[in-house]
Parts: C-alpha cells; sequence; structure tokens
C-alpha cells in the first residue's frame, strides 16, 4: 500500500491573503478599471498587479490591505476567541 503524503497546513494568513486578494480582484472588475490604472490606485507596479490578479500568494497581508485601500476598500479585522467545547 502506497503511503499518500499529507499536504502541508497553511498558515492562518493565508486564508486571509486569500480573501483579500479576491475581494480586491472583484473591486478592479466593479470599477471596471485596466490593470494599469488599477495599479496606479494601489501603488503596485504592472507586473505586481498582474500577478495579484492571476492570484499569486506573493504579497503580504500588509500589502494587500494598503492596495485594497488605494482602490476604496476598507480593510477590518476581527479577532475572536473561539468557542469552547464544555
Amino acid at each position: 500500500m502506497a503511503k499518500t503524503k499529507a499536504k502541508p497546513k497553511l498558515p492562518p494568513s493565508a486564508r486571509l491573503r486569500s480573501q483579500l486578494r479576491t475581494r480586491i480582484q472583484n473591486r478592479v472588475e466593479e470599477l471596471d478599471i485596466s490593470r494599469t490604472e488599477a495599479a496606479h490606485f494601489m501603488g503596485l507596479s504592472i507586473a505586481q498587479t498582474s500577478r495579484l490578479c492571476n492570484n499569486y500568494d506573493a504579497f503580504s497581508l500588509d500589502r494587500l490591505v494598503d492596495a485594497a485601500e488605494g482602490i476604496g476598500l476598507t480593510v477590518e479585522m476581527k479577532a475572536v476567541r473561539p468557542y469552547s467545547k464544555d
């Protein structure tokens, strides 16, 4: 029987980065602007904007927050304590 390699567990911030990348991509589409215009507003190069729009996980959460703010999104974060299993 062949052993199956377990997928490495992603860090919690990877989920947050993914959600924010998706929201930024949707906002660029909502605004109906070119990638060049989006790059200008987000403070990114055109190549960086292309990577973001192609869903590459190449940006820190800080950088994504700055980019999101640049195209008119407000980013809020909430940290909650998980419920106990009593």
